[in-house]
């Protein structure tokens, strides 16, 4: 069950400000996982607002060590990926699903472009308790630290202020600075020559 009032996070992404998720058949808990899932407004993510474990038939039982096998960060990214929207610049919104296969079907974008939808996709990890780098890189099809250099660029630019605390952009760009610095060799013989 999903409530009707949705929150614009920015971007054009949005999610519901709450709803209810049940998790079937995990791995080592024998009945059904209820999350009450939430928007929360300080952290700026989704969190679990109250969880339960229910039995579900004959022979299962809620214990202390299937209680510990729920994975509840889990369940909330889950079902948050569900109930997320993305609408690009005042277009129809779309399930986060559709939106990604778009993102990662298109090749011809431009630098700016791609730097903004590294954004939207760094909003929507950070949102629903993801990676946000490790989504851009995906997405996008490049390394880590290329997500990381545009997330560095976005924030200088504007795009990203709410999203970047500054001690992680001062990392980002320490970061980005020591792989431009020129790599020194060691003169040492210990690997193979020619003409020995």
């Amino acid at each position: 069950m999903t409530a009707s009032e949705r929150i614009d996070v920015g971007d054009g992404v949005s999610i519901p400000k709450a709803w209810d998720a049940v998790a079937t058949g995990e791995p080592n808990v024998a009945g059904a996982i209820r999350l009450r899932v939430v928007f929360d407004e300080q952290l700026r993510r989704t969190v679990a607002a109250s969880i339960r474990l229910d039995r579900v038939g004959e022979g299962d039982e809620v214990t202390a060590a299937a209680l510990r096998e729920v994975r509840v960060q889990y369940v909330v990214a889950l079902s948050s990926m569900r109930v997320v929207t993305v609408a690009r610049e005042g277009g129809t919104p779309q399930r986060l699903s559709d939106y990604l296969a778009d993102v990662k079907s298109r090749t011809d974008r431009t630098y700016e472009e791609t730097v903004r939808e590294a954004v939207r996709l760094y909003r929507i990890a950070t949102t629903v308790n993801l990676a946000p780098l490790k989504l851009v890189s995906e997405q996008l099809g490049v390394s880590v630290s290329t997500a990381t250099r545009m997330m560095a660029r976005a924030r200088e630019a504007g795009l990203a202020e709410d999203l970047i605390p500054r001690e992680t952009y001062n990392r980002m760009r320490a970061d980005e600075e020591a792989l431009a610095l020129p790599r020194v060799g060691s003169n040492s013989s210990t690997g193979p020559s020619l003409g020995r």
